[in-house]
């Protein structure tokens, strides 16, 4: 009995250290337009809008949810809103599943805005999650560090059915904003 408390101990300050000292200090990659083909039609006020593609980094944890791991994905928008809404729906989708747990697996919201640096997520109360005061903690963290690799995103601020949170699942006090580190 003793033995497995002092394991269970070790795993949980080894989850904890892993958390310590992550920072998203990874360069952003640049935006680069991609023209799409505008078929027969020449109006210019009828064109499709201009594409850009550009590589996110996605943080995740490993399958034993003991540190954070990232991955380098691809996402395709037109307007700066949909960059933030795909980078959140790729925290739901690794690419390499059998290696990268997915914290934000499931996670439902109803929009997400940005004004003045601040990025506002306005969640659904109808998530359920069931990680505990570290998963939360790692959860968190893998979330900060793939949306302030954006220059233009100082805060997160999270809301669920348009109204203030203090925390979104039970452990982390959310009543102030996120903010980026340096």
């Amino acid at each position: 009995m003793k033995k497995s408390r002092v394991i269970w101990m070790a795993a949980l300050v080894m989850l904890l250290l892993a958390g310590c000292g992550q920072n998203a200090t990874e360069t952003p990659q640049p935006t680069t337009p991609v023209e799409q083909p505008s078929g027969s039609n020449t109006d210019p006020s009828t064109t499709e809008p201009t594409l850009k593609k550009q590589m996110v980094t996605v943080y995740y944890s490993d399958n034993n949810v003991m540190e954070l791991q990232k991955e380098e994905q691809e996402i395709t928008f037109a307007e700066d809103i949909e960059k933030y809404k795909k980078t959140l729906a790729l925290l739901e989708t690794p690419v390499k599943p059998d290696v990268h747990f997915p914290l934000w697996k499931d996670f439902k919201y109803h929009s997400i805005t940005i004004d003045k640096g601040t990025l506002m997520i306005d969640t659904d109360s109808k998530n359920q999650f069931n990680m505990g005061s570290s998963g939360e903690t790692m959860a968190l963290d893998a979330l900060k560090n793939t949306f302030f690799q954006f220059p233009e995103v100082k805060e997160i601020v999270f809301l669920e059915d348009g109204k203030k949170v203090e925390t979104l699942m039970g452990h982390v006090d959310l009543s102030e904003p996120l903010k980026r580190d340096n």
